[in-house]
């Protein structure tokens, strides 16, 4: 089942699961990069971003750019400026060889989000595999807590209940 954009993560044949948790994962990302841009750095927060650099909607000085612009990574921790966010993308101006450039990113792109200081991170798919029925990969460094690895929804039964026991801590 595919997500059409028009009807918030539904259509006539059930909700688009995958789509709904993507989005929601992806508002964590700006949620976070928003009180970011409000309050600075917390703590010793601070972010790996890795983006699909083939996105038209991606901006970013010519020296990240190479024969292969998949996966571009960028760091948000000391030398960053004018941090700013909307409903659709981020911008922020890096140092490069001691030059200030502005990179803007559309959270769609958005492929993984880091914050190694406390050991959280999100992966997500490149939007074009929406299609795909994997759900996210959700990393703890911790590890009493389980990590959650691309459970293929398209192996279950439909109205096949799925335990999350196994995913929990045991207390």
């Amino acid at each position: 089942m595919t997500n059409n954009n028009d009807n918030n993560g539904s259509n006539t044949q059930g909700f688009d699961y995958d789509f709904l948790v993507e989005d929601s994962l992806k508002n964590v990302v700006k949620k976070v990069l928003k009180i970011t841009s409000e309050t600075g750095l917390i703590g010793n927060s601070h972010f790996f971003i890795t983006f699909n650099g083939n996105d038209p909607s991606v901006t970013v000085p010519p020296e990240l750019k190479n024969a292969d612009n998949s996966e571009i990574k960028i760091i948000i921790q000391h030398q960053f400026w004018d941090l700013k966010t909307s409903e659709d993308h981020f911008e922020v101006t890096l140092s490069f060889s001691g030059e200030k450039k502005n990179i803007s990113v559309p959270f769609r792109a958005i492929t993984s989000f880091t914050d190694p200081s406390v050991g959280f991170g999100l992966q997500f798919k490149i939007e074009d595999n929406l299609k795909n029925t994997s759900l996210s990969k959700i990393q703890s460094s911790d590890p009493n807590k389980p990590e959650i690895t691309n459970l293929d929804v398209s192996d279950l039964k439909s109205g096949e209940i799925v335990s999350l026991d196994e995913f929990r801590d045991k207390k």
